[in-house]
């Protein structure tokens, strides 16, 4: 056997490797569709236990990346080497090889040049239908005569030497030119046609001596593989597919052993890119080694997690405050300010008056302040009762500008009486964080009909939920949202072709604006996330959620044709069961959904003699499962949290480990907040989650004790408010 020159392909072979470097070429996307032409990024993925076929580790990012150019076929070349098969030009018509070594376990980068092959191949580069190498770095190339080539490469460049024709049987031959992709591993050459894999024996020959290897058999491995386009194996024995379409694209599946099994449905999820593996000759077993992609992560002066056990400060938040801002920032002074109870139940279509729980102005800073009344108005307490003692409310101000345009702000938030459970105080408390105010919006005619269902669904917001992984986390919400289209353009301060922005308001005159009515438009239920557990290594994620909702979510507004999030309701209502998961792990991360019912609403107001005036608000109400639904279900896979990478770069007043057997939790302040917790009617809204006995974040650690199991809190330190702990 010829061995390839740079690999020592003998020395190769007697070896076996339980981790192996796994690369994927990121597709671009330009208005939903994948951009062929553009550049691409190449990312570098350890897999970590590849016998196991991501059961017992999942792909891990080392954070490695390169550009490679659009249009191009990248492919493994063996032993850290990978190639780049670029389109033709006019320099090189027939197009050429790049090949490239993977330097990153030596500090270089992911893509070091090595050798260029020319285009004097017998067959262009560019007109192969596909390329792959066996296990001694001979390059395989299917032309479209139906003919493999093989190349042995030269370490010159400049020329690839002359090819020799695979002795490949006629039915291989046939599956090939179906196939959307063709690997090996080691004796084995695998083909994907038409949601079918095959196996095909491959015999290794002597090229010096002018022998093409053998491609004979073909064994089906696995069938049904439906929106399968790609798929590869990091050694025998183990293989990975990748679905490429529907609700389920990106997420990768794990087969292994003789016959092939399935080991796990989410080795990866979110993984949208075109994968293959630096393919091991054998794949060993799996270690209780920690994965690390870079130098240890061992610090003897991380100390250990302690559970937090002392009481928490109850605060009395008795009453509202707030700040209205004109659209450009600047304060909104002297405006009357109208705080209303907004938790009344009432039927669908049915108009309800809202109670008044007091009015006030607004000071030279915009910021207003109202006590909670002494007595509260008929049924305003019995609504506070079934909400856990909290009383939501919107507080409303309306402004003119000069040029006569109505503008009108609202806030909606929440307020507990001192008699009020200590969990209902406290939520409300966290839940007003000091945000920066609301700003004041134009009133402006909406004349459109009610989307339906599908026009929600190509909203931004609801493309964004159905991304299989959070990459949005508690990043700022867009300032417009579209229930319909992507982000708007638009600026909804333009009114007659005026910037409204900066515009000083004045008080609405002739009468000013009278209490205001609410109509229910539609009810839907949609789950939010309201919870987040991580598991990494050796250990066990639980997240509880139970007895009663414990969560702030936001309040969007409409203005015209756009909604902006204007405050938030916060919710204590019972839900009379247990949500949540329990000890789930290894290598494992995911937030957790409640059903919550969401109210469409018709917000109206009267100012002056007649000018009667409307805007839309999306609020959240009470628990509730749907017909034949879930009390919870899982939310988005949030493993890319976890590992070496966000540990490294975690602050280290944030760090610190939990002993093998011991558990950590939190259990009291407030969660992080998740940005998209959940599309309702097209449009996205944030929630949190106030800490407490029955709702918690937890991870238990295992036995093993060849290093220690690192925890770090996303907000600050493990022991004063992380928000949420990730976990290595």
């Amino acid at each position: 056997m010829a061995a390839y020159p740079a690999v020592a392909a003998g020395a190769a072979a007697d070896s076996c490797s339980s981790s192996v470097s796994t690369y994927a070429v990121e597709y671009v996307r330009k208005n939903g569709q994948i951009d062929l032409n553009a550049s691409r990024i190449l990312r570098k993925y350890v897999d970590w236990a590849p016998k196991k076929a991501g059961d017992a580790s999942p792909l891990i990012d080392t954070g490695y990346t390169a550009v490679v150019p659009g249009s191009s076929a990248v492919f493994n070349g063996g032993n850290g080497i990978i190639y780049v098969r670029t389109k033709s030009s006019t320099e090189h018509p027939k197009g050429q090889l790049l090949a490239y070594k993977d330097r990153t376990s030596t500090g270089g980068d992911l893509l070091t040049p090595w050798i260029t092959y020319e285009d004097s191949a017998a067959t262009p580069w560019t007109d192969y239908r596909a390329t792959w190498t066996d296990i001694d770095g001979r390059i395989l190339a299917l032309d479209g005569s139906g003919k493999v080539r093989t190349y042995l490469p030269s370490q010159t460049g400049a020329s690839m030497p002359t090819s020799q024709n695979a002795d490949a049987s006629d039915s291989f031959i046939a599956e090939a030119n179906r196939a959307s992709q063709i690997w090996s591993a080691y004796n084995k050459v695998y083909t994907l046609a038409d949601g079918v894999i095959k196996s095909w024996d491959y015999t290794r020959q002597k090229l010096s001596l002018g022998q093409g290897p053998k491609i004979t058999g073909g064994s089906v491995l696995l069938t049904d593989l439906e929106g399968i386009a790609n798929a590869w194996s990091p050694g025998p024995g183990t293989v990975y597919t990748r679905i490429n379409s529907g609700t389920d694209e990106g997420r990768v599946v794990g087969y292994a052993g003789t016959p092939l099994a399935k080991m796990t449905d989410e080795a990866m999820v979110g993984m949208y890119a075109h994968v293959f593996a630096d393919t091991a000759p054998c794949l060993a077993d799996v270690t209780e080694d920690k994965p690390t992609v870079g130098t240890s992560a061992e610090d003897p002066n991380i100390p250990q997690a302690v559970n937090d056990e002392s009481p928490e400060v109850v605060q009395n938040p008795a009453q509202f405050s707030g700040r209205f801002t004109l659209g450009n920032g600047q304060p909104a002074a002297g405006l009357p300010v109208r705080v209303e109870a907004t938790d009344m139940e009432a039927e669908t279509g049915v108009t309800q008056e809202l109670p008044t729980l007091g009015t006030t102005l607004t000071a030279s800073d915009g910021s207003w302040s109202l006590p909670l009344p002494a007595t509260l108005p008929p049924g305003v307490k019995e609504a506070a009762d079934a909400n856990g003692g909290m009383i939501n409310a919107s507080a409303s101000a309306v402004g003119v500008t000069p040029t006569g345009v109505v503008m009108r702000g609202v806030s909606y938030q929440a307020a507990a009486p001192a008699n009020a459970p200590s969990s209902a105080r406290q939520l409300v408390a966290t839940a007003q964080d000091g945000s920066d105010g609301s700003s004041m919006l134009p009133v402006l005619a909406n004349t459109d009909a009610e989307p339906s269902d599908s026009e929600y669904e190509q909203s931004w917001g609801s493309q964004q939920q159905q991304s299989p992984v959070d990459n949005y986390s508690d990043s700022p919400l867009p300032k417009w949202q579209s229930d319909t289209s992507d982000l708007p353009s638009a600026d909804p301060y333009l009114v007659n072709g005026a910037d409204t922005k900066a515009m000083v308001l004045a008080p609405y005159k002739d009468g000013g604006c009278d209490k205001t009515g609410e109509k229910i438009l539609s009810k839907n239920i949609y789950y939010t996330t309201v919870g987040e557990g991580h598991a990494y290594w050796d250990a066990k994620a639980s997240v509880d959620y139970d007895s009663k909702l414990s969560s702030t979510v936001d309040v969007a507004v409409k203005t015209g044709k756009n909604w902006a999030i204007q405050g938030s309701t916060t919710l204590g209502s019972s839900i009379s069961v247990t949500t949540g998961f329990t000890n789930k792990g290894p290598y494992f991360a995911k937030q957790w959904k409640v059903p919550i019912e969401y109210k469409k609403i018709e917000v109206m107001w009267k100012c002056g003699k007649n000018n009667k005036m409307s805007q839309y608000a999306i609020r959240a109400g009470k628990y509730k499962i749907p017909a034949g639904g879930a009390t919870g279900k899982y939310g988005a896979d949030v493993r890319n949290k976890d590992g070496y990478n966000g540990w490294n770069k975690a602050p280290k007043a944030n760090r610190a480990y939990v002993s093998p057997g011991s558990y950590l939790q939190i259990s009291k302040n407030r969660s992080t907040k998740w940005s998209i917790a959940a599309t309702v009617y097209g449009v996205s809204l944030g929630a949190s989650t106030q800490y407490d006995k029955d709702h918690k974040q937890r991870i238990t650690a295992g036995g093993y004790k060849n290093a220690r199991h690192y925890v770090w809190g996303k907000n600050g330190p493990i022991s004063s408010k992380p928000g949420v702990f990730y976990s290595y």
